[in-house]
């Protein structure tokens, strides 16, 4: 993931020592030997915490860089296709990390691009519960809120009174709620670029879960584990659940002859523009329809 800065290990190296002065409060009748323990426990979450905020950070960051500078980074085709640095990282990640929490990292970074403010978020503490640590749940949330002043504030009262990240969740819900129109403010919809590259990822994904876990000939997948399981083990609600996918499955399988039509009828039209004289500047003259979401219904 590249090297750290020498601030910022010293940054962590002092959070990480002061994480073990944090747990004030040891119940009496523990042995010296148990205390010690527990206190490497409750240091050992704060290097949890500390590492997993930093490591968030230096993603959103690596994913920033590439977009900043695809020359860098990017073939000479990829450029010349404007592929998306971003999008291309998210696509190798994408049978592991979703596509939500690799942009959640961006937009961490965008809102806080300075090693001196994840200092601050890393140091933020509760008086009455020194235990109490910002994690990614709850700067993922905070990262969502524009006005820099607002998220400050709202950053302070958070630490201040120890919030879990649901606890942070519904105030930012009521914040919303009381503004001028109430609610979440309507967002631009996708572009095509982004639709498609969503429908992408969702097959991505399907399709590697199956290959690895669902479908895997080369160890026990999900249906040995069904067959040969006990009649102990094949509960009401198991079986249930495998009533539900045998359904859901007959039904996708339709949906998918949908799309594979859809596909075949876009591809089709596609061919057909390649053959016209005009190329990107192509204009139907010849009379055909717009191509609608029924057309294979």
């Amino acid at each position: 993931m590249g090297r750290k800065s020498k601030s910022m290990i010293a940054m962590q190296a002092e959070l990480v020592s002061s994480a073990r002065s944090d747990l004030q409060v040891v119940p009496a009748n523990l042995t010296p030997a148990l205390q010690e323990v527990v206190a490497e426990i409750d240091a050992l979450f704060g290097d949890i915490q500390v590492a997993s905020l930093t490591s968030f950070w230096r993603i959103g960051k690596l994913i920033s860089d590439v977009q900043a500078a695809p020359e860098r980074f990017l073939t000479p085709e990829q450029q010349a296709s404007h592929v998306d640095g971003g999008s291309l990282i998210v696509s190798i990640f994408a049978p592991v990390y979703t596509a939500e929490q690799l942009r959640g990292a961006v937009n961490f970074f965008d809102k806080y691009p300075s090693e001196d403010q994840i200092n601050r978020l890393l140091t933020l503490r509760c008086p009455d519960r020194p235990r109490w640590r910002l994690t990614t749940s709850h700067v993922q949330l905070l990262a969502q809120i524009s006005d820099q002043t607002q998220r400050e504030s709202i950053e302070t009262k958070c630490a201040e009174e120890a919030y879990t990240a649901r606890a942070l969740a519904n105030e930012l819900h009521e914040i919303r709620g009381k503004q001028k129109n109430g609610g979440r403010s309507h967002q631009a919809p996708k572009g095509l670029k982004q639709q498609v590259f969503d429908l992408l990822q969702h097959q991505r994904r399907f399709i590697a879960r199956s290959e690895s876990l669902w479908l895997n000939e080369k160890k026990d997948n999900i249906y040995d584990d069904i067959a040969n399981a006990s009649s102990a083990k094949l509960s009401g609600a198991v079986m249930g659940y495998f009533k539900e996918i045998t359904q859901n499955f007959e039904t996708m399988s339709d949906i998918v002859a949908d799309h594979v039509a859809m596909c075949a009828k876009i591809q089709q039209e596609l061919d057909r523009r390649e053959q016209s004289d005009d190329g990107e500047d192509y204009e139907d003259t010849t009379g055909h329809e717009k191509l609608s979401s029924d057309i294979i219904r």
